[in-house]
């Protein structure tokens, strides 16, 4: 890796700076840390609101709306209970193996290899973080963006799309037999329904019916596949700028391993995981953040391994802000918050924005959905600021006793226990206990077990009335004949 080069602006100068100015630069370091992972959880967590499904679609004549509210809802799992579960497990076997690794082998091939690795995910993580901003700007500035759709389909209808593209119809263009445009997939449809028609034996036997048949095949024939769509992108002219930033970030990093550079890089992964790991209840979060606080005590307090792998990679796997020099440290050293004590509390966090905009709109149950559109966020705003009352605490008590700190000790107890005041002042516990997220997928999965359900019960209650009937009807001739 080569030698770090200096940036225009050092934290040795800044830290000059503070001490001219009579102020102690400990307070800078930290504020850094804290400034950083609340914008980080803010933002992270507002990239994951959709639209829920207590409110009305998107109205193109609402003065809020925007082409992006048009876009479905992620069809991305949630994180469910046994997920939950596992987590504490999957990380503690994460950990302790780069733990072995760093005590078998040479740290340095280690970092190698995930300084390669976070380079090139790097790149597209900034990138992501650098777009969405771009995105956000453009909403409050009411600019709009240049955006296409980008698919991959089996099948492609290349015959008549020259025609088909010049038309407003999002289902799949196609020639039909007189080489016009069938719009739709529902002329195709009633073919097939024509052709696999049960006929009656008449029918088979006449001329004109298997005229008839044959016409219909030969329209069918004529008519290209539907496509099957297999993979879609959206892409937007910020994402297209975001790339070369992304790039900037990463290479820049990667020659002079300033504190600044990795913390855009580790803020944008942070950025990126919340909107990938999101839970589906409030019961899956609480699971995971006792999970995790076991994990975090048990790993920081238990044994050297945190630490140990904390410190020995110079990785983005954590945010850093540069402390002044002391007696036990003349040239300085830096202060750190682990990833993870920013990804863990956010997953929390942005289910209660998704919560909060849901509750709202369940109140609003005529109110369009738009993303500009401001809502009450009692849930999330009481959470991020006890988050920030943790964090201050275990960095205070970091300070004062010079030794690391499990911070889910403080930051579990502190955004769980701010969720279960703020719904019992509400009394809407049980509305936020009984909340639950799923997709489409599993919505439509519910629903159709559920009509299977009742189908069955249908089936189970005509035969035991079937039954009965048979029983007291028996009765009823034995009645008879004792007669």
């Amino acid at each position: 890796m080569p030698e770090n080069l200096p940036l225009s602006i050092t934290s040795s100068s800044i830290l000059e700076f503070l001490e001219q100015h009579h102020v102690d630069p400990v307070i800078l370091t930290y504020s850094v840390l804290l400034f950083s992972a609340v914008v980080v959880i803010y933002c992270g967590s507002h990239a994951t609101l959709h639209r829920p499904p207590t409110a009305l679609p998107a109205d193109p004549t609402d003065p809020k709306f925007d082409p992006a509210d048009l876009s479905p809802p992620s069809s991305r799992e949630k994180l469910m209970e046994e997920d939950a579960y596992l987590m504490p497990v999957l990380g503690g076997i994460m950990l302790v193996g780069m733990y072995l690794l760093i005590k078998r082998l040479s740290a340095k091939y280690i970092e190698m290899f995930f300084n390669v690795y976070f380079a090139v995910f790097g790149v597209f993580a900034v990138a992501k973080s650098f777009g969405s901003a771009l995105k956000a700007i453009a909403k409050r500035t009411g600019t709009s963006l240049t955006r296409w759709k980008i698919t991959v389909v089996e099948n492609p209808p290349w015959e008549g799309l020259e025609d088909a593209k010049n038309r407003d119809n999002s289902e799949p263009k196609r020639m039909d037999g007189n080489g016009s445009v069938a719009a739709t997939s529902a002329e195709r449809d009633e073919l097939m329904n024509q052709l696999v028609k049960k006929p009656t034996l008449r029918q088979i036997l006449s001329p004109s019916f298997l005229i008839s048949q044959y016409k219909i095949s030969s329209q069918l024939s004529k008519l290209p596949p539907i496509p099957e769509e297999v993979a879609k992108w959206y892409l937007s002219s910020s994402d297209i700028l975001a790339f070369p930033v992304g790039l900037a970030v990463v290479v820049g990093n990667w020659y002079t391993q300033n504190w600044l550079l990795g913390n855009i890089l580790g803020a944008s992964f942070a950025f990126t995981s919340i909107q990938l790991l999101m839970i589906d209840s409030f019961k899956t979060g609480y699971i995971m953040l006792s999970g995790l606080f076991v994990y975090d005590i048990f790993f920081v307090f238990g044994t050297d391994v945190m630490v140990t792998v904390a410190t020995s990679l110079t990785v983005p796997i954590k945010l850093t802000a540069p402390r002044p020099a002391t007696a036990s440290s003349p040239t300085g050293s830096n202060a750190m918050l682990g990833l993870g004590d920013i990804i863990v509390p956010a997953i929390f966090l942005s289910l209660c924005l998704r919560f909060d905009l849901w509750n709202f709109h369940r109140k609003n149950p005529n109110l369009a959905y738009a993303s500009a559109r401001k809502f009450p966020k009692p849930f999330f705003n009481i959470a991020l600021l006890l988050y920030a009352v943790a964090l201050i605490t275990t960095i205070i008590i970091m300070h004062l006793y010079k030794t690391a700190q499990p911070a889910l000790l403080y930051l579990c107890p502190g955004i769980g226990g701010a969720v279960i005041v703020t719904a019992i002042v509400r009394k809407e516990w049980s509305i936020m206990w009984g909340y639950k997220e799923e997709s489409e997928e599993d919505k439509q999965e519910r629903l159709k077990e559920k009509k299977q359900e009742k189908e069955n019960q249908g089936t189970e209650s005509g035969s035991e009335y079937r039954a009965e009937t048979k029983s007291s009807n028996k009765e009823l001739d034995e009645g008879h004949d004792d007669t």
